[in-house]
């Protein structure tokens, strides 16, 4: 798909600009008019664990329905534009939360550890949301390694029993390997390797700690693909009570299998709590085992009934023959479709629009973090790989103060929540809106592109979400018009603008064009009105 583009041009106008100078407060920004605009679509952020953005990030579809995905210009160009990405679907599709549009996307650097995660698209907004690339050589708060070298025999056997111990980032005591003597080791293809040792890397992870929960298979506790006991694959969250990463390395190469099964036991917390049936841990207590290689799909394993007490550590044991990521956990199935949520509020009637954060919980642990942008046209977000019950949310402001809480309603149904206001009640309301003329009509054009607004004082270092300006319309109080000065980043495609140092006004509006009272531009206002010119002429 091509979107045929009717008027793209340097506009030379700041959204936000300074209540105090001469100029327009809309300078410096490129927008772009089309007759075909994708409406559905979904935005990533991509960052490395402090939350900074990463270098050479490539993109790539790799599985799912992606024959209509294109970026926000039309193309099967898909990059990171500072640190977002956007996926949109052909005009022609209209994906619906009963029936998403599901792929897979895989994001790669040099120097992190490579992710692929899954994406869905319905009618209503997934907001923006998160993906953390962590580096390899770094061991982040919530897990523990160990690396340590076995000898082999001459035929690559061990020539002992090895155990491996690693301090269990759940606490409990040590999580242990324990390899038998004469094991050998193969890789892909079945073959075994030789060499003098076995490198052996285990890593504990605490799934309950956000800057662990980043190592996992696509960063997340939500998985697209699960295998079940049964064979069945469905989509859900995972509740881990023990994780572990074990690599092994032989001659430089991965090992894949073992000649014999290797003894893993790990500690399980003691205050873990079943989301499902809400009862404490105790012996007794079975866990599936699920594994998860190469593919990022989790793959039901078998079952380990928990043994111990509270006072001497609880754990779970279990024999492996491949090598892989392993999690003892209770796993929650999610309904077909996405969940919906729409919000309401007597904020909402003077088309402010503002910025949320919306968590949500199951079990009282966080398995979802997202930023939306909502207001009386865009009050709807979705959510998905969601365990259909017991899942609930909790709602923030910018400043990260609770707005409300609410359970999700069932599969099928529509969450409903009232929202006081999430801005400031107080504040002064300010206004956004752009308007475009061609060179010989008199009424504007209004179908401008959606885009993402970023705002800090200036002099700070943080870029916080302001909201999606709609149509080249945003209201809100969040910014202050008392003199204070902001620094503005938008974000639409393959485009970021940049502009520092504004003061806002309680009416941002302009039109940009020729007519008395119209901006054109300071910096290349002539080219702009020779393509502002040509361009209309399309029309």
């Amino acid at each position: 798909m091509k979107i045929r583009k009717l008027a793209i041009y340097t506009l030379a106008v700041a959204l936000l600009g300074s209540a105090v100078s001469c100029e327009s407060p809309l300078k410096d920004f490129n927008l772009q008019i089309s007759t075909e605009v994708i409406q559905h679509y979904a935005t990533l952020k991509v960052v490395d664990a402090n939350g900074q953005n990463i270098s050479g990030v490539t993109v790539t579809l790799v599985s799912g329905d992606t024959q209509d995905i294109y970026n926000m210009s039309g193309y099967k160009d898909f990059k990171l534009t500072d640190n977002l990405i956007t996926f949109g679907v052909d005009p022609k599709r209209t994906p619906t939360a009963s029936q998403p549009i599901r792929f897979r996307v895989r994001f790669a650097a040099a120097g992190y550890i490579t992710q692929e995660v899954p994406v869905a698209i319905t009618d209503v907004s997934s907001g923006i949301q998160t993906i953390v690339l962590a580096r390899p050589t770094e061991v982040p708060d919530g897990a523990e390694e160990v690396i340590e070298n076995v000898d082999l025999n001459t035929d690559g056997s061990t020539a002992a029993v090895a155990t491996i111990e690693v301090p269990s980032a759940v606490g409990g005591g040590d999580m242990t390997l324990t390899i038998p003597a004469g094991t050998q080791f193969r890789d892909a293809s079945g073959n075994v390797i030789t060499g003098t040792t076995v490198q052996i890397s285990v890593m504990s992870i605490d799934a309950d700690n956000g800057d662990a929960v980043v190592l996992l298979p696509g960063g997340d506790l939500r998985a697209d693909q699960v295998v079940l006991a049964d064979g069945s694959t469905v989509a859900g969250t995972f509740s881990p009570a023990a994780v572990a990463d074990i690599n092994m390395l032989v001659n430089g190469i991965a090992v894949k299998e073992f000649s014999q099964p290797i003894a893993v036991s790990m500690p399980v917390k003691a205050s873990y709590v079943s989301p499902i049936d809400g009862q404490a841990l105790a012996a007794g207590k079975v866990f599936q085992i699920f594994s998860s290689s190469t593919d990022g799909i989790w793959r039901f394993e078998q079952n380990s009934t928990v043994t111990g007490s509270a006072g001497s550590g609880f754990r779970v044991a279990f024999p492996i023959s491949h090598l892989s990521f392993y999690m003892a956990a209770e796993f929650g199935v999610a309904c077909s479709e996405a969940r919906v949520v729409t919000f309401s509020g007597d904020w909402m009637s003077n088309s402010s629009t503002y910025p949320i954060v919306v968590e949500t919980l199951w079990g009282g642990r966080v398995i979802a973090t997202g930023e939306y942008s909502i207001n009386e046209n865009n009050a709807s977000i979705s959510l998905t790989d969601v365990p259909a019950t017991g899942a609930s949310i909790v709602i923030r402001n910018s400043s990260g103060h609770i707005l409300e809480q609410a359970p999700l309603a069932a599969c099928g149904q529509t969450t409903s929540v009232r929202l006081p206001n999430p801005g400031d009640a107080t504040g002064t309301t300010s206004t956004l809106q752009l308007y475009v003329r061609c060179p010989d009509k008199t009424d504007p054009i209004t179908l401008l592109p959606t885009f993402q607004m970023f705002y800090r004082e200036s002099g700070t270092a943080e870029f916080k979400f302001l909201g999606t300006v709609d149509n080249g319309f945003l209201r809100t109080t969040l910014l202050k018009t008392d003199g204070t000065k902001y620094d503005f980043k938008a974000i639409w495609g393959e485009r970021v603008k940049i502009v520092g140092g504004h003061a806002v006004q309680e009416d941002n509006t302009a039109t940009v064009g020729i007519a008395p009272g119209d901006i054109i531009g300071t910096k290349a206002g002539a080219t702009n009105l020779a393509i502002l010119t040509e361009e209309c002429g399309k029309l």
